[in-house]
């Protein structure tokens, strides 16, 4: 669910304001209640982001909630060399700074996937280093599948005014953002924006960078 801003107040959907009174009411009842099986998941999702967090409801309350959920990654690993609680608080801090607008079930869904080693084993270590390793490469998938999900729509509302859009290419679909751009509309600045992206990262890893 989107927020909706309008200068600088923020005006929330009705089943985002109920999650965060549901977090006000009970943080570990709250976070025990996420259960994302994938990306998807959570874009369909009306949990608040990490930034609505800080802005609603404080920063004490943000750093709260990752708290406890990176607090669960950290038992189910148990790894001998762990972080310290400053540590701990020092990476909490970062995750908000580096990532407001990933949402709670974002957070959630990420330490899974650690938890299933998906971003690889950390050989009974655990710090500050390896945690922002994981948001790094959840970030990077939930891009990929945004940008997907961006074609995917788009071509889908082509379909309702041509008859030629099986045969569009991701290249035209590009060209297509491009111009819209420049007309100044800015949820093709958002798409190809995340395009690019996607586009950066898989030359990079090409590249062997």
């Amino acid at each position: 669910m989107k927020e909706i801003t309008m200068e600088n107040e923020l005006i929330l959907q009705p089943q985002e304001e109920n999650r965060l009174v549901a977090l006000r009411v009970s943080l570990s009842k709250y976070c025990k209640e996420l259960h994302p099986k994938k990306i998807e998941d959570v874009f369909l999702s009306s949990e608040p982001s990490i930034g609505t967090i800080t802005k609603i409801l404080g920063e004490t309350c943000a750093r709260a909630v990752v708290v406890y959920l990176l607090a669960d990654a950290l038992e189910f690993f148990n790894a001998t060399e762990t972080m310290s609680d400053i540590q701990a608080a020092m990476t909490v801090d970062l995750i908000i700074e580096e990532y407001p607008y990933l949402k709670l079930d974002d957070l959630k869904l990420c330490f899974k996937n650690a938890m299933k080693m998906k971003y690889g084993n950390i050989y009974n270590r655990i710090d500050g280093q390896v945690i922002m390793s994981w948001f790094r490469s959840y970030n990077k998938e939930r891009c990929a599948v945004a940008d997907n999900q961006s074609w995917n729509n788009h071509k889908a509302n082509l379909s309702k005014e041509t008859s030629y859009t099986n045969g569009l290419s991701y290249e035209e679909y590009r060209k297509e953002l491009e111009r819209r751009v420049e007309e100044g509309d800015e949820e093709a600045v958002k798409a190809l924006s995340i395009s690019n992206e996607i586009i950066s990262y898989l030359s990079k890893s090409r590249n062997g960078k």
